[in-house]
């Protein structure tokens, strides 16, 4: 991430000399969020030859003004950390503070509604999205296709259909029988034909929250043990009343995507 930036020096720092004044640098929102990437902020001025400060890690929830990192270096290694060390924060803080909004929606709804972030963050920034995620008090919905088993319409139409697929559920779990087996629907009656033929998860895609709830109920007396998750379109506007619905996760790809935090950046001769 750095060498997009400073591939190899700081060309405006250099012709101005700043190598040889000594300086401090700090982070500050210009809002209430929740911190993500602070730690990465640190690594990068460390890098750099300067030495940082964590005075709030990661997940930790701040109000405006609260400094969250600090490093003091020569003014010119300063500025070639600044603007990475900035965007990573604001990005990655905005995807933990809108997690954090729906989480607190969710638990309104239902206490204990799982908020679960898809796969749908940008390219190359996996494990830092993720972590936005945990740090606002999501989990990953699917870490990726190696590691779950999601069985959805691209599937079942290329095999015969639902009904074909919940006919072959028992041999399909008893060849991953670690795992659970998920099932996505778009109605009643294929969310049933799932909880019938054994399906670990329901996941219901876009359906409103009176819906889901009329899922719920009748899953939850056919098969008490099937965890229903409600997917499509849901925000920390709507996450209150899915989970009240009786969703148990939320399956989201909206976290990932608004307007990144703001940060006040400073740098000052010390």
């Amino acid at each position: 991430m750095l060498k997009e930036d400073v591939p190899y020096f700081d060309l405006t720092s250099s012709l101005v000399n700043l190598g040889d004044i000594d300086a401090e640098i700090t982070f500050t929102p210009k809002h209430d969020l929740t911190v993500c990437g602070s730690e990465e902020g640190a690594a990068l001025f460390r890098m750099l030859g300067a030495e940082p400060i964590l005075h709030v890690a990661s997940g930790t929830d701040v109000p405006e003004r609260e400094t969250v990192l600090s490093a003091r270096g020569n003014a010119e290694q300063l500025h070639m950390g600044w603007k990475v060390a900035q965007n990573i924060l604001e990005h990655f803080s905005g995807i933990a503070t809108r997690t954090r909004a729906m989480v607190e929606g969710a638990n309104r709804g239902k206490q204990g509604t799982e908020v679960c972030g898809t796969r749908k963050h940008l390219p190359g920034v996996k494990k830092l999205s993720l972590k936005a995620l945990c740090a606002g008090g999501g989990y990953p919905h699917r870490l990726g296709v190696s590691d779950s088993v999601l069985l959805f319409s691209n599937h079942y139409e290329l095999l015969g259909g639902l009904a074909a697929v919940c006919r072959n559920l028992a041999e399909i779990k008893q060849k991953c029988p670690e795992k659970k087996v998920a099932v996505e629907v778009e109605g009643l009656e294929d969310a049933m034909l799932a909880a019938r033929a054994g399906a670990d998860i329901i996941q219901v895609d876009k359906l409103p929250p009176a819906s889901i709830a009329a899922i719920v109920t009748a899953v939850r007396n056919a098969c008490p043990s099937a965890v229903i998750a409600a997917a499509g379109g849901i925000n920390s506007q709507n996450a209150e009343a899915y989970a009240a619905a009786g969703a148990d996760v939320l399956v989201s790809s909206w976290m990932y995507f608004g307007k990144p935090a703001d940060y006040k950046v400073v740098v000052k001769k010390i």
